[in-house]
């Protein structure tokens, strides 16, 4: 009886290398992030990977430092298809890339009026992190400047 024995090796090596299931994917339009850091991000770079496949990045032109924040609309930048995942990469202008690629799919949808934000925080040096916030928190007050495509972020 060796089968069943064997049987059961399997399914349980199946299960340890079966992905876990992943928060449900983000449909949004708006990309927003914030420098709580003790340093400057600069460039952001926004990546996107099409329905078909194909993969592509464009650097932002937003510098942002301490207690600013950038907001993106994707629907106003006309490259990224609907549909596209999309994520960005946070360069620390003193070297560190933070990927902000974060716990789920982020899809772009034209219709959708959902921002994704994220902020950074730490120095230079160390505690540096790109992380998903649920929505805007204390640090973002109505006095922070906001750059990029849109001010959406700030309302």
């Amino acid at each position: 009886m060796r089968i069943p024995g064997t049987i059961s090796l399997l399914i349980a090596a199946i299960a340890c290398f079966a992905p876990i299931s992943s928060a449900e994917d983000m449909h949004l339009r708006y990309i927003t992030l914030y420098d709580g850091g003790w340093y400057n991000v600069d460039p952001i770079m926004l990546h996107w990977k099409t329905p078909e496949g194909e993969t592509f990045s464009k650097k932002m032109g937003a510098k942002i430092g301490k207690g600013e924040a950038w907001c993106y609309d994707l629907k106003k930048d006309g490259r990224v298809p609907s549909g596209s995942k999309v994520w960005i990469i946070a360069k620390i202008e003193s070297g560190e890339n933070k990927n902000c690629k974060k716990d789920r799919k982020h899809i772009y949808d034209e219709n959708s009026e959902e921002i994704w934000w994220l902020e950074m925080g730490g120095t230079t040096l160390n505690n540096n992190r790109c992380q998903n916030v649920s929505s805007k928190n204390q640090w973002y007050t109505p006095d922070t400047t906001i750059k990029g495509k849109s001010t959406y972020c700030a309302d």
